[in-house]
């Protein structure tokens, strides 16, 4: 099951509930109760040796898939 990210609009709490994907669109806010909605989710990118570079992950060399699919 996805951790989804919440935001009641009347007390303005943000929260992350843990819900099957067809009952992930609203949840009940654990502060005041009402229902609030599923806002986007904003991910970090990855960071593999200090880099801050997306391509320094630990791929294969050649890239996606070591080179064989010709994409290199």
């Amino acid at each position: 099951m996805p951790i989804y990210e919440y935001a009641c609009p009347t007390c303005k709490t943000k929260f992350e509930k843990l819900r099957a994907m067809e009952h992930g669109a609203t949840a009940d806010c654990p502060r005041c109760g009402q229902h609030a909605s599923r806002v986007l989710s904003v991910m970090a990118p990855a960071r593999v040796g200090g880099s801050t570079s997306p391509a320094s992950t630990s791929m294969p060399s050649g890239g996606c898939c070591g080179g064989a699919c010709g994409c290199h």
